[in-house]
């Protein structure tokens, strides 16, 4: 199953980022270019986007058990029935 990730408008800012700085992900951390209008953005994350502790908690929960899922996933179709 060859599923592509979608491009959001945070991971194409964030490939545009790293094309500005040759692919290398230290670079965009060190990026000197606070003018830009994608600076901000760099790291694929809106920082107009302030979660409470408990929302933050939540998604990081769900994000293990996503991945946690997926591995079983992975697991049975390579071991398989």
């Amino acid at each position: 199953m060859n599923e592509e990730k979608r491009v959001t408008p945070l991971r194409a800012i964030r490939a545009k980022c790293l094309d500005c700085m040759c692919g290398s992900a230290s670079e965009v951390s060190l990026c000197p270019s606070n003018g830009c209008p994608l600076y901000g953005f760099r790291f694929g994350k809106n920082p107009n986007i302030q979660l409470s502790d408990d929302e933050r908690e939540r998604r990081s929960r769900q994000a293990r058990e996503n991945l946690a899922f997926s591995q079983q996933i992975k697991t049975s179709e390579v071991v398989g029935p």
